[in-house]
């Protein structure tokens, strides 16, 4: 029976080290600050996901296009909630991929409807009633086209001449119910326990809603939010593939797929690729910022007013101030400041890149920066500030993250700038993995896979980019650990 939409769906590792070191151009921070493979799909912006996909599946006519849309986003995302967040932030499809790998049936088919339209293609929306669903269809080739990337299906016709709208469903229901049979159903169709019937019923209680700018709580497009990456000279962000618990930024129940692993457990592309890390759920990262302000490189990206650096303090004229801009293009889960003054010192934080500020106390500043994005902090004090530092829990989507496959793999890593005397470093860490007997397999579980000791291969640009290559062991796609991305003085080793 098809699922109502309105429901909630619910390194301890030693390391082998690699280096390699290049200097990089003047700037303030080191600012988008990306990495990316050949084998996966920048999510950086819409442009960067449509035609990563595109080429990547060597797709030539629209219908094939389209399918290898819709199959990237049955990899990045999985149904369980409709993402939220409090005004005056939102969610738009970039946010929806690269922060919380989830959503509801309108908020999922809200982004395929933008990567569609980024595509060229006019979408609209098309809503059921018996039983309640929201669905899009998409304009190419002169007709429309019906994909679902939260039932997991999609048509072609008998002659497979193209992908069937919901119109010519309803008109011939042996698009479904033979599709199977024919050869002519999506990959993965139906994994999560839909039903044909429900398939029929609903594109019979149609109704086309036409163009929207959103759909429930996410918008047709991000509003105020990039998911480009700056760091500062002294911080270092490292994205893991696990999760930590209670480490989701939203309030409530766990983000978890409701329908366990059987959106990959029969799936012989996305199965070998994600099965290493059980159900899909929430991924957690970890920022650390400690400056040194012995060093230039790490004093740059500080904004400072009364104050200078010097013998390893920041040493106030009367009454000074430092501001610390640590805006992330994931979601804070929690955080925890420390500061040493020489004198009087106080702390406030801003969650709206220094629009406003609270004050806050050294310690745990979580409740104030959590589900929150544009975070800055400030101290003001008299005499000098010793040292300062921040470690804060980050939630991300490891569903769109770069990942290495068995085999040759090209890595690159690029920025647009970096502070005078600094250097940008990006480490991969992985399992290579072995199981008996591949060849038998009839479903990825995760069951009887060995793991190495772990892989850690690390790379200092110089430059704006930096081109690698990793070649991974084993006889199945290895298990991701991290991706950390960091930023240091020169002179620091």
């Amino acid at each position: 029976m098809l699922r109502l939409c309105a429901m909630n769906r619910f390194l301890s590792s030693l390391f082998v080290c690699a280096t390699l070191n290049f200097a990089l151009p003047v700037g303030a921070a080191v600012e988008h600050f990306k990495v990316t493979t050949d084998h996966s799909i920048d999510a950086s912006s819409l442009e960067s996901v449509v035609q990563g996909v595109i080429a990547r599946a060597g797709a030539k006519t629209n219908d094939e296009k389209a399918v290898a849309i819709y199959d990237y986003l049955h990899h990045a995302i999985f149904h369980w909630a409709c993402p939220v967040e409090k005004a005056p932030q939102s969610v738009g499809p970039l946010k929806v991929l690269n922060v919380y790998g989830w959503g509801l049936c309108g908020s999922e088919h809200t982004v395929l409807k933008a990567l569609y339209e980024t595509a060229g293609w006019e979408c609209r929306y098309v809503g059921w009633s018996d039983p309640g669903h929201s669905t899009i269809e998409v304009k190419y080739d002169g007709r429309w086209h019906y994909f679902d990337v939260f039932l997991k299906c999609y048509f072609w016709a008998h002659d497979k001449s193209h992908v069937v709208s919901q119109e010519e469903i309803a008109a011939d229901p042996s698009l479904v119910l033979d599709a199977v049979k024919d050869g002519r159903a999506a990959r993965s169709h139906l994994c999560c326990g839909d039903t044909p019937e429900g398939i029929l019923s609903g594109v019979k209680s149609r109704k086309v809603i036409g163009d929207s700018k959103g759909w429930a709580a996410v918008t047709w497009r991000d509003e105020g939010y990039s998911p480009q990456l700056r760091l500062p000279c002294g911080s270092s962000l490292r994205l893991e593939w696990q999760s930590a618990d209670s480490g989701f930024a939203i309030t409530g129940a766990a983000p978890k797929h409701s329908c366990g692993n059987k959106d990959f457990r029969s799936d012989p592309v996305l199965g070998p690729v994600v099965e290493h890390y059980g159900v899909r759920n929430w991924s957690n990262g970890k920022l650390t910022y400690s400056p040194d302000f012995s060093q230039p490189g790490d004093v740059a990206d500080i904004s400072l007013t009364s104050v200078k650096a010097a013998g390893g303090k920041l040493t106030a004229a009367g009454r000074g101030t430092a501001v610390f801009q640590l805006p992330l293009p994931y979601a804070y889960v929690t955080a925890s400041v420390e500061a040493a003054f020489d004198g009087e010192g106080k702390l406030f934080v801003s969650t709206d890149a220094g629009e406003s500020w609270q004050p806050c106390s050294a310690g745990d500043i979580s409740p104030l920066v959590r589900q929150k994005y544009d975070v800055w902090l400030k101290a003001e004090f008299t005499g000098a500030m010793k040292k300062f530092s921040v470690t804060a829990l980050v939630e991300h989507n490891r569903g769109v993250l770069p990942y290495l496959i068995l085999g040759s793999n090209k890595v690159t890593a690029t920025c647009a700038s970096a502070a005078p005397g600094t250097m940008a470093s990006v480490t991969l860490g992985y399992h290579e993995a072995t199981i008996a007997n591949p060849a038998k397999r009839e479903g990825w579980d995760g069951k009887g896979i060995t793991y190495n000791q772990g892989i850690s291969i690390t790379r200092d640009l110089t430059g704006e980019a930096a081109h690698f290559d990793i070649a991974v062991a084993g006889n199945t796609p290895p298990k991701m650990l991290f991706l950390e991305r960091s930023v240091r003085s020169a002179a620091k080793k």
